[in-house]
């Protein structure tokens, strides 16, 4: 799976923008995206705690990394991906690595001697 490439669906509170859901496990603190629009809308219909939240498409590159940027200052440290409860898995990625694969790489750049 490349979520990278994928639309990222996340679940907002239009009367508390800038707010994004996460689960703590261990030490390891996830902000929730889903990659299909249907995925993220199940999540609140089985989950009472998020009712009133909607899902909201990020399909570009800026737009993901503003969320990246929202979730590291909630503290969180990774993106967990198609969360559903009662499920075993699911995907995982560290925000910072993530945040590095929505860089473009720039061919002209020089690394500094």
């Amino acid at each position: 799976m490349d979520p990278v490439a994928k639309p990222w669906y996340i679940l907002e509170d239009e009367k508390r923008p800038g707010e994004h859901l996460t689960l703590t496990a261990g030490d390891t603190k996830y902000v929730l995206a889903w990659t299909q629009e249907a995925a993220a809308a199940a999540f609140v219909l089985g989950n009472p705690a998020a009712r009133g939240l909607v899902p909201s498409k990020l399909d570009t590159p800026a737009l993901k990394a503003t969320f990246l940027e929202a979730a590291r200052r909630l503290g969180a440290t990774h993106v967990l991906f198609d969360y559903q409860p009662g499920l075993h898995q699911a995907p995982a990625a560290p925000i910072e690595a993530l945040k590095q694969a929505l860089t473009p790489s720039d061919p002209q750049r020089k690394n500094p001697a």
